[in-house]
């Protein structure tokens, strides 16, 4: 079982390493061959291609480098004063492409906004989560681009992060499979196969942090991931 499950993570890791490199050696060629036959708005089509997929790709290279790190703790949280709503501005910055690609609604809630964690990890965690949502979510009223929005804030010893997009959701008898580096959801459970390692990530940076991710289907639609954070000021 264990070599199956081996297997299968190369098989997983292997298609999204290849898939935008694909597209950005394509991109690349076209352009290589054919620059002054192209009109200019191909030219900034295919230089968007290639910027998008290498984010992507840099965004897998980073998550199978910090796996490693987790298992084999190699990461120790370094507590600080900073505020929740810097973590997420922080980890917005770091998406890319992918965060011009849809609606955001960031809300702040609870008594206030600072903590006592670790806020690189944080926002890392934070960040694993939107990537994940931006690709699963849908628009509020419909059409094709996501639709996230974001509550956070602070109440007693605990902070929290909680995003939720407007995609299909996750099926419950699915939903502790999604934090599993060795399980990828099909197309049936979900519009996008595959959440990869980033949540996997994400559940490891929790624990460090003294933490948790809960995730639950909201009643009108979507995938609601919450991050509680610790208040370490508070211990």
């Amino acid at each position: 079982m264990r070599e199956y499950l081996h297997r299968q993570m190369l098989s997983s890791v292997s298609h999204d390493l290849k898939t935008p490199l694909a597209t950005i050696i394509g991109s690349l060629e076209v352009m290589t061959m054919l620059y002054d036959k192209l009109p200019e708005e191909k030219r900034r089509s295919l230089i968007s291609s290639a910027l998008t997929e290498a984010f992507r790709l840099d965004y897998f290279i980073t998550n199978i480098l910090d796996m490693a790190k987790f298992e084999a703790s190699a990461v120790k949280p370094r507590f600080e004063a900073c505020r929740m709503g810097q973590m997420i501005q922080d980890s917005l910055s770091r998406l890319g492409p992918l965060k011009t690609k849809g609606e955001l609604e960031i809300r702040a809630m609870g008594d206030r906004d600072e903590i006592w964690t670790d806020p690189m990890l944080g926002s890392r965690a934070i960040g694993l989560v939107l990537h994940n949502a931006f690709k699963h979510g849908v628009r509020k009223y419909g059409g094709e681009d996501p639709y996230v929005e974001i509550e956070h804030g602070v109440t007693g010893p605990e902070g929290f992060v909680r995003i939720r997009d407007h995609g299909d959701g996750i099926p419950q008898d699915k939903q502790a499979m999604v934090f599993d580096k060795y399980m990828r959801l099909q197309r049936a459970d979900q519009q996008n196969a595959g959440t990869g390692l980033g949540l996997t990530i994400c559940r490891h940076i929790m624990k460090l942090l003294d933490g948790r991710i809960e995730l639950t289907n909201h009643p009108d639609g979507g995938a609601v991931f919450t991050l509680f954070y610790r208040d370490h000021r508070a211990v």
